[in-house]
């Protein structure tokens, strides 16, 4: 290697562009298995689609529908679970039922087994949508009888005026769908098979048929404040009188699955920390729980989607992943209780996995292995990419991440993932510290995993340094850390934000006079409230924000989040001191600090508006500033056209604020040429 060229952070030559990360930047998810084929989903940033893929030992991945399905759909504003596959006997075709996002119907289909042939064209389930209403479908499971897939039915009235609360006409219930296809024109062949809650979750059939399991919970908590698991007995394909069998008060559940052996086990914490649960029944119809793995580490985070999984129970024993910020995968045996790590070297697992007697399918990542579709023996064999071999062309330009602990002022941790300036051709300036991105996630109950990162790296990779900051209320930490938190959202997570700038720039790793700061949804509150209520931060790029809490809640929002203010800031009117204190919208006229913001124009979670109360507030005020709204784009960008101009924008933000030159096009072969 030449020796490296000393040249000003933020403009080393780099062959990361934005064009190249937004192509790649299409996430996977719900990966599950079919006997040796594996399954998951994808986002496809050049058609705006989910596509299904599936791959086995000796064939590429490949599409399981045609072009133009897009399995997902919109239950709870984030989606669920959106597909399920049973598996054919003596080679006869699977049969997959998914929803489609274009019309939010379920569908079936025939998937012969992979190099055996292709796919049925898919059929309806479920009936279209009557004027002035959208349906939505999620996790599907089917019964053991094989006729009918049950799963969680979400019904939306459209709203008759501009502010009409959400929750009075959004309706769950958990529905049979028949696998005929009756329903798809008949629609009194759905049946309603059973409902507790405003909110609905992963309903679970026993492998005997003779109950039905879910989670359920209410206005104005939410799922990580308190759920209750219910089970009822199931006479006639039709749940009778549920109890509740765990949770309720402070406890959460955030998962629950039988055994094959038709045990019942649970994700809960009464004691602060998401452990597993064993239920048994009791003659009074009672449940009794057991906590069978106590520890202080995380086994589950927070449930944003229907049907997360972060565990599975098979014949083999509990896979799980625990932890706390870094994690493991494992198997517990409920024979002895041991626990056997089962994929060492990998250190992040989605909230998706799933299982069957042989290996475990789960989103995986760690620093140095970056992310993967893995499947993972049970007997301890090695694991397997599923999604392709990882590239490693760049390698040499992708920041490694490494976790951190900072410390606040008043002596609390701050959790978070530092990405330090990379690139193999070059250096800073011996007595000039890089310039730092302070990344906030959503959420605000979410958490950064330590793995590389497409958009870090191509600033990392042109000499910025990047925080992903896990802010006091981020997941992976227990209760008690998410809970600093609660009635504090514009204030302890933007302290927890400028402890981390503060420490890493008095470390000499980042130069205070260049430090921004970025975040979307959640993220983007954060970066709005910080550049309202300090000096820390030179500028900010603020994706799809909450900028107006009084706003966002009833009308302004879907209904899983509109009483989530509760929680985050308090109860209007008694709290109105507060919202006005952290309110960014009431505050946009101390914003000094220049900003671009980005905005998809079919939001319904953050909807434009709050994006624009704050563009024309800087704009009124002649602040410098951008605003792109993408048309076609929700809450978060799908399109690469509107990630790669997101990062341009980015760019440009930094360039004008910090008095570099940031070029996102490929400037070290421009500089070979």
């Amino acid at each position: 290697m030449s020796e490296q060229r000393v040249l000003p952070h933020g403009e080393w030559p780099s062959p990361l562009t934005a064009e190249s990360v937004a192509t790649g930047s299409g996430g996977k998810s719900w990966p599950s298995g079919v006997g040796e084929e594996t399954w998951w989903c994808a986002n496809d940033p050049a058609t705006a689609t989910v596509r299904l893929l599936r791959t086995a030992p000796g064939h590429a991945p490949e599409p399981v529908l045609p072009v133009g399905a897009s399995v997902r759909n919109r239950s709870l504003g984030y989606g669920g679970r959106p597909y399920a596959v049973r598996p054919g006997s003596d080679g006869a075709p699977h049969l997959l039922v998914f929803s489609d996002h274009r019309d939010q119907r379920l569908y079936s289909a025939g998937t012969a087994p992979l190099g055996t042939g292709g796919t049925s064209v898919p059929v309806p389930l479920t009936p279209a949508d009557q004027p002035g209403y959208e349906t939505c479908w999620a996790d599907p499971v089917f019964t053991p009888d094989g006729t009918e897939v049950w799963l969680v039915r979400e019904v939306t009235r459209a709203a008759r005026r501009p502010d009409e609360d959400p929750a009075p006409r959004t309706g769950r219930d958990i529905v049979a769908v028949p696998l005929d296809g009756s329903a798809a024109t008949a629609p009194d062949r759905l049946r309603v098979v059973g409902r507790s809650h405003h909110f609905l979750s992963t309903p679970r059939i026993s492998p005997d048929g003779q109950h039905l399991a879910w989670l359920g919970w209410d206005h104005p908590r939410m799922p990580w404040e308190t759920t209750d698991l219910m089970v009822a007995p199931l006479n006639d394909g039709v749940a009778g009188e549920p109890v509740r069998a765990l949770g309720g008060g402070a406890v959460s559940v955030s998962q629950a699955a039988w055994a094959p052996d038709g045990t019942l086990y649970a994700m809960a914490d009464p004691d602060g920390w998401a452990n597993l649960f064993r239920l048994t029944p009791a003659p009074d119809g009672t449940w009794h729980a057991e906590c069978v793995l106590p520890m202080e580490q995380e086994c589950a985070g927070a449930l944003w989607r229907v049907g997360a999984s972060w565990f599975a129970a098979t014949a083999a024993g509990v896979v799980l992943r625990h932890g706390v910020g870094e994690q493991r995968l494992a198997l517990w045996d409920p024979t002895d209780g041991t626990l056997r790590d089962l994929a060492p070297g990998w250190t992040e697992f989605g909230a998706d996995l799933w299982a069957d007697d042989r290996a475990a399918v789960v989103l995986s990542a760690s620093p140095t292995l970056g992310r993967a579709v893995l499947r993972v023996p049970l007997d301890g064999g090695d694991p397997v990419r599923c999604d392709g071999e990882r590239d490693t062309a760049y390698d040499a330009w992708r920041s490694v991440p490494e976790r951190r602990i900072a410390k606040g002022a008043d002596g609390r941790e701050v959790q978070y993932v530092y990405y330090p300036p990379t690139n193999p051709d070059c250096t800073g300036p011996a007595d000039e510290a890089p310039p730092l991105l302070i990344h906030v996630h959503g959420g605000p109950t979410s958490s950064n995993g330590a793995a590389p990162d497409g958009e870090f790296s191509l600033f990392c990779s042109r000499g910025f340094a990047v925080a992903a900051v896990d802010y006091g209320g981020s997941t992976g930490y227990g209760r008690a850390y998410r809970d600093r938190l609660r009635h504090t959202w514009g204030v302890t997570d933007v302290e927890d934000s400028v402890t981390v700038a503060g420490e890493l720039a008095a470390a000499g790793l980042a130069d205070p006079a260049r430090t921004a700061i970025r975040g979307g949804s959640a993220g983007g509150w954060t970066t709005l409230a910080a550049l309202t209520s300090t000096d820390a931060f030179c500028c900010g790029a603020v994706y799809y924000p909450i900028s107006d809490p009084e706003t966002w809640i009833c009308g302004q929002t879907h209904d899983f989040e509109s009483r989530y203010m509760e929680y985050l800031v308090g109860k209007l009117p008694e709290d109105q001191e507060r919202f006005d204190r952290v309110s960014p919208i009431r505050k946009a006229g101390q914003i000094t600090s220049p900003l671009v913001m980005l905005q998809g124009a079919d939001d319904f979670i953050c909807r434009p508006d709050q994006a624009e109360h704050i563009v024309d507030a800087v704009a009124r005020r002649g602040l410098w500033h951008r605003y792109l709204l993408f048309e076609g784009e929700g809450h978060g960008f799908r399109q690469a056209s509107s990630v790669s101009a997101s990062l341009r924008a980015e760019a440009e933000l930094y360039g004008h604020a910090m008095g570099i030159r940031v070029d996102l096009s490929d400037t070290l072969s421009a500089e070979r040429r």
